[in-house]
């Protein structure tokens, strides 16, 4: 059997976050390309594979449930993302190098395994944070695939788990999710990280219509949880932010108000949703808190959350964090996406311009998401 073609990719060779050009050899995708594999080589395949193998599944058939229900897609578009970068630069856990980005990917199905059977060929489709899942857990069958204790995360760790800055990537086909027909490539990126991680929280904490709801930072994550609120939902939204340039911007996404953490009074708000990476006072978010009311994590900084179980206790509050979604929350979210013209506002750049992109985002520069493409 002919060697497979090597990708074409940019990686980040050390924790530094240059990104360079690189190859390396895809994972097989059919049953006949694992026939000289080694045991070794499958040890980073993915959480399922090694899930099924301890469970005394036969140790091939264990690869071969991976392998045939795998997808290839040719890459047209990523999103970039705090993410990426918290990885490369090792700012989560140590990384193997060299390291390939991209965990918001869009492309073109070109590839699939044999029990691959709800996709075609053409599809455009996307991948998130997560490539694989074991699919037999609680969480998986009960749709939170997100939090399944043997899921793959598309880039975490580095190394053989390579994202999507890539001219070609593969996955599960389970977790790919097909992107709207009406919604350009570079809009859909952006929402299969940022979208769904604002998308999950407002559909289990926001109830119902007329909630009021704080946004705390307007960035990538921050202008579309306005859109979702307003759009999708009905809801109060306060876009708490000290930046008053933002101000209109704030206001045409939805935001209801636009406010200072200051300006809100104590025991008002029934959600507030934390999308800044750090820096803000735990104590003082949760005072803003209404009764039974949640102050929900998403981005992730490093900061210690500082507060004591009466800062909770009397008006029953609750301090709790939201990991992306699931993927029936994800098909949700795209279908809302579409019906309500939710989308991010992007800078748009091409793949080869990756490290430039990277320093606008680190520079607070980028508006609010960047979306680097190989097709323009």
């Amino acid at each position: 059997m002919a060697p497979q073609a090597k990708v074409q990719c940019f990686a980040a060779k050390d924790k530094k976050g240059k990104l360079e050009r690189c190859e390396y050899e895809p994972l097989p995708l059919q049953a006949g390309d694992i026939g000289t594999m080694d045991l070794h080589v499958v040890e980073w395949i993915s959480g399922c594979v090694l899930c099924y193998a301890k469970r005394g599944q036969p140790f091939w058939k264990a690869v071969l449930t991976f392998f045939l229900a795998s997808a290839e897609i040719k890459v047209t578009h990523n999103g970039l993302c705090h993410s990426d970068v918290h990885v490369m630069r090792e700012e989560w856990g140590p990384c193997k190098y060299p390291m390939v980005p991209g965990h918001e990917i869009v492309g073109v199905v070109e590839q699939l395994g044999s029990s691959v059977t709800h996709l075609k060929k053409g599809d455009t489709v996307g991948f998130g944070w997560f490539k694989d899942c074991c699919q037999h857990c609680d969480a998986c069958i009960t749709g939170n695939d997100n939090i399944c204790p043997e899921g793959a995360a598309t880039i975490m760790g580095g190394g053989k788990n390579t994202g999507g800055f890539a001219e070609r990537f593969r996955g599960s086909g389970n977790l790919a999710v097909k992107i709207p027909d009406n919604m350009s490539p570079a809009d859909a990126a952006p929402l299969l990280c940022a979208g769904i991680t604002v998308w999950s929280p407002i559909r289990k904490y926001v109830t119902k219509p007329g909630m009021k709801v704080g946004v705390v930072g307007l960035g990538g994550l921050g202008h579309l949880a306005i859109q979702f609120l307003a759009k999708a939902v009905g809801a109060e939204v306060f876009a708490i932010s000290h930046s008053p340039n933002k101000r209109e911007e704030a206001m045409k996404l939805g935001a209801t108000h636009f406010v200072g953490l200051e300006d809100i009074k104590d025991n008002t708000l029934d959600v507030v949703l934390n999308t800044t990476p750090g820096g803000m006072d735990a104590k003082k978010l949760l005072s803003k808190v209404g009764y039974n009311g949640a102050l929900v994590y998403l981005g992730g900084g490093t900061d210690t959350i500082k507060i004591v179980a009466f800062d909770l206790i009397p008006a029953q509050k609750q301090v709790v964090g939201s990991c992306v979604g699931g993927r029936a929350l994800m098909r949700e979210m795209f279908q809302l996406a579409s019906l309500h013209d939710i989308k991010p506002i992007v800078d748009k750049m091409p793949l080869d311009k990756c490290n430039e992109a990277v320093d606008r985002l680190m520079g607070g520069e980028a508006r609010y998401r960047s979306a680097l493409g190989l097709t323009g």
